[in-house]
């Protein structure tokens, strides 16, 4: 199956997963939200944090593993 890799579609998905990054980390860092409950685990952690890095990581492998061609 054919891996769309349009840049209309990776830009905006950066941007929102670093707008949600710097969002997460104000969360965990400016209000008593807590990084681990005993209820949640770490899921607090995971989504404010962990979760927008790896969409930016996978992001970023997408593109040094598929080089647009030149021209």
């Amino acid at each position: 199956m054919p891996v769309s890799r349009s840049p209309s579609f990776t830009a905006p998905l950066a941007a929102a997963a670093g707008l949600w990054l710097v969002l997460g980390a104000f969360l965990l860092a400016l209000t008593p939200l807590p990084a681990h409950t005993d209820a949640l685990g770490w899921a607090p952690l995971y989504w404010l944090l962990l979760a927008p890095l790896c969409v930016l990581a996978g992001l970023r492998l997408r593109r040094l593993a598929f080089p647009m061609p030149a021209g």
